[in-house]
């Protein structure tokens, strides 16, 4: 009888000890993702007017949120790149995607985004970058950014993924100019 009430005490006990060391794993990979997340904010001014964001096919406004998404997937995972500490507010004022969505280019009923080298992504925005201290060390206006040669570009690995140029051109943006200026600090 003894020696079942010890077993049914060590087999509490072992869960008791693998439940709080999972609960602070959990707790240790939240507050990680969640500093990652909170390294940059993006703000989206007036997107229902911006150049380009036409769906190929379905709602403009679920097309946008879509899109939004994506951007703000792409930046967070640039913003893994920061320093600890350090974080990036972006403006988003106008952005227009890789190609063209046109009615002359239809399939069965339906619009399709024709990319061509004549339709290269661009996006202008305002961002503030912050030191670990939240104090500004950067920010620019209105900056543009565009990537005509996008046809051109070793796009290696980015074919399967949704705006994959948009990434690549966002990607070179921030390891020329975010990157370089949170090494000097």
């Amino acid at each position: 009888m003894r020696s079942l009430n010890m077993r049914k005490l060590t087999t509490y006990v072992t869960t008791v000890i693998c439940a709080v060391a999972l609960l602070i794993q959990v707790q240790a990979a939240t507050a990680e993702k969640a500093e990652t997340m909170s390294a940059v904010k993006v703000n989206w001014v007036n997107p229902e007017k911006f150049s380009d964001i036409r769906p190929a096919n379905g709602s403009r406004k679920a097309y946008q949120e879509r899109v939004t998404k994506a951007f703000e997937k792409i930046l967070g995972d640039l913003a893994e790149k920061l320093p600890p500490g350090y974080s990036l507010e972006i403006s988003v004022k106008d952005l227009d995607l890789a190609g063209d969505v046109n009615p002359m280019y239809r399939i069965d009923n339906t619009d399709i985004r024709v990319i061509k080298d004549i339709y290269f992504p661009r996006i202008k925005l305002d961002y503030v970058l912050f030191d670990q201290n939240k104090q500004p060390i950067h920010q620019e206006t209105d900056v543009k950014i565009k990537d005509m040669g996008f046809m051109t570009s070793n796009h290696i690995g980015l074919q399967n993924r949704e705006f994959a140029y948009e990434h690549a051109m966002l990607k070179k943006w921030f390891n020329k100019v975010i990157v370089p200026q949170t090494a000097t600090k």
